[in-house]
């Protein structure tokens, strides 16, 4: 019952989670003790001691899982589950960014260690002193069947109590206990393999051809011609490129159209004034690995799996690969080991040469080694460059030099914000006295959002797709392009599409997104905007978002405002805003588009699962 590092509680009433929960584990955990004691029973003349071993490993094993999965939904609101796993596998490799999560929330980090540990030794001493019980009497047979048929009722009610207890799926999903989450995760692609119904009609919501055995492929006959009519252009008709992720940007904080964020952030304002500018961006999805999915790949994220870790042989043409064919030199500069969600892989594939080194493991350090790069890049041909910041993933640590980080979560936030403002201002300040700044192309954006505190609270009622897990920002600015703000939805699957389409090129790809620079939105009949979040989705189109959760349900999704403009109240930059206000929609109106959103998900799970985003013979 401990804050999240957001310093709110986890859900507004404990009351409502907490009987349920506690009827779950018990069930579970009688569920596992009439197993061992029946093993026992069976087997004990000859083999009670490796049934104790195996006793005392499985309890471990599932103390360890859910104090992980316990510190998971404080830190990221969510549960363990084998697409985390298979995506944080070397997250270990990352000492320092490890070790600030871990010291970030110490107090509960070691009370749960602490829990793990008593427990298991407990169970160790009461194995070495346990004894088989000699059946024979009446008495002691009669005091076995009491106690085995006790543990039997407790884990049947509480194996089912989300059958009958006043049962609500968002609440079973959070309180479950993690060995359900992580057995259903084992039988998730057997769903994946039978083609969903109305396929053809989620591949046309999404955009797609669904008469096309690769239906998001837009292939392109002039392709090879376009690619050499642009290496043989000269040097100055060929913009530079630089691409800058930041970190956990909230879109609130960042709405530079809001005075006091501006005297806030400056160099981020600066930017955006000579930008064309959408502050109401959204990412595909949360984590990190996903936001690098839909700025890379211009794809949409899946409603539970990681597509970039859980399918890793998926044929995905990013745009930097499609630079490279053009003759661009590419490069990312990272502030985080890109093992700690298992990206490495994919760096190697898309970019010519990948960085990460400990010392520059914050955003001005890691500023001023893109500028020493930057400097020494290749002067013959165009270039692309990644820069992805750090300081503000929590808990928001900074260097040493920079003093204790604050108690206070919102100000440790705003603290490593204006950290990160600064290190795009000593980029910014270096691009403006190199030889090549007029003729570069700068992006900014965000790779997702990081929730507040109330908007963590709110998860429970809208899904972890709402506004504070995935409201970011995004600004273009180069040659040509007109300055201007446009307060439409758009995504971030956009950026791929619009830097192709701002290079004139002609080529074959799976984008999903629409080119923004040469079509800024100023229509807003545009195509939804989509985004996943463990189990949950959100759709948003004009001024209405639609969360659906979970997606695997039955209920009708949840309507509410976008706020195109800043009309909320704004004096706390990073609390005052939570999330849009409930819209009305007529009963069967909402049914329609719920299903639709489903049959959108569905879809798209199943053309990831079956490899069909690209051709192969496309690689």
């Amino acid at each position: 019952m401990m804050d999240t590092p957001t310093g709110s509680s986890l859900v507004p009433d404990y009351n409502r989670f907490i009987w349920h929960t506690l009827y779950a584990e018990i069930g579970f955990s009688s569920a596992l003790a009439l197993l061992f004691s029946g093993l026992t029973l069976a087997f004990h003349k000859k083999n009670l001691k490796a049934i104790k071993i195996t006793a005392i490993v499985f309890a471990a094993i599932y103390l360890v899982l859910s104090g992980v999965d316990d510190e998971l939904q404080r830190w990221m609101s969510q549960k363990l589950s084998l697409s985390f796993i298979k995506t944080y596998t070397y997250a270990w490799t990352d000492s320092t960014l490890v070790s600030k999560i871990a010291l970030g929330g110490l107090g509960h980090f070691l009370l749960t260690l602490g829990i793990v540990i008593l427990s298991i030794t407990g169970l160790i001493v009461l194995a070495k002193k346990a004894t088989p019980i000699k059946i024979g009497s009446k008495t002691i047979e009669r005091k076995l069947y009491i106690s085995t048929g006790i543990i039997f009722v407790l884990a049947a009610l509480g194996c089912t109590s989300h059958l009958w207890y006043n049962y609500s799926q968002r609440r079973w999903d959070r309180i479950r206990p993690v060995v359900y989450n992580l057995a259903e995760n084992l039988f998730e692609d057997v769903g994946f393999e039978k083609e969903p119904e109305n396929l053809r009609e989620g591949i046309a919501l999404l955009g797609g051809n669904p008469d096309k055995e690769y239906p998001f492929w837009k292939e392109s006959t002039n392709e090879q011609k376009s690619i050499e009519e642009f290496k043989n252009k000269s040097l100055e008709e060929k913009p530079d490129i630089l691409l800058m992720t930041i970190e956990s940007l909230r879109g609130w904080t960042f709405d530079m159209r809001i005075p006091a964020n501006c005297e806030r952030f400056p160099n981020i304002c600066k930017l955006s004034q000579n930008s064309l500018y959408f502050p109401n961006t959204y990412s595909v999805g949360n984590p990190s690995v996903e936001g690098l999915l839909g700025i890379m790949t211009g794809v949409i994220s899946l409603p539970t799996k990681t597509l970039l870790r859980d399918f890793p042989n998926t044929n995905l043409r990013s745009f930097s690969e499609i630079l490279s064919e053009a003759g661009y030199y590419s490069e990312v500069i990272l502030g985080a080991d890109p093992r700690f969600d298992n990206e490495e892989s994919w760096y190697s594939k898309w970019f010519d040469y990948h960085e990460f080194k400990q010392e520059y493991a914050d955003d001005v350090s890691s500023a001023i080694r893109f500028v020493e790069r930057y400097k020494e890049r290749p002067k013959d041909k165009p270039t692309f460059f990644h820069w992805m910041s750090l300081s503000m993933h929590t808990p928001f640590t900074l260097p040493k030099k920079m003093g204790e980080t604050p108690p206070n979560i919102d100000d440790a936030y705003l603290r490593a914000a204006v950290y990160m403002d600064s290190a795009v201002g000593i980029i910014l300040d270096s691009l403006a006295n190199d030889p090549r700044f007029e003729n570069t192309l700068i992006i900014l954006t965000g790779d997702h959002s990081a929730p507040n505190g109330r908007q963590q609270q709110d998860a429970e009622r809208i899904g972890m797709a709402s506004e504070g897990f995935t409201w970011i920002s995004l600004m273009f600015k180069g040659p040509g392009i007109t300055p201007s703000t446009i307060p439409n939805v758009t995504s971030q699957q956009n950026i791929a599409s619009s830097v192709i389409g701002y290079l004139g090129l002609d080529v074959s790809n799976h984008f999903m997104g629409v080119d923004l620079i040469n079509n800024p939105l100023h229509d807003t009949s545009i195509q939804p905007i989509y985004s996943f979040r463990y189990g949950t989705m959100a759709m948003r189109q004009d001024s209405t978002a639609y969360y659906v959760l979970p997606v695997d349900g039955t209920g009708n999704a949840i309507a509410q405002t976008v706020y195109l403009n800043p009309t909320w109240y704004t004096d706390n930059t990073v609390n005052s805003f939570v999330t849009g206000e409930p819209v009305t929609i007529a009963q069967d109106s909402l049914e329609t588009i719920t299903r639709k959103m489903r049959t959108a998900a569905k879809a798209w799970e199943y053309i990831v699962y079956k490899n069909r985003i690209m051709p192969p013979n496309k690689q």
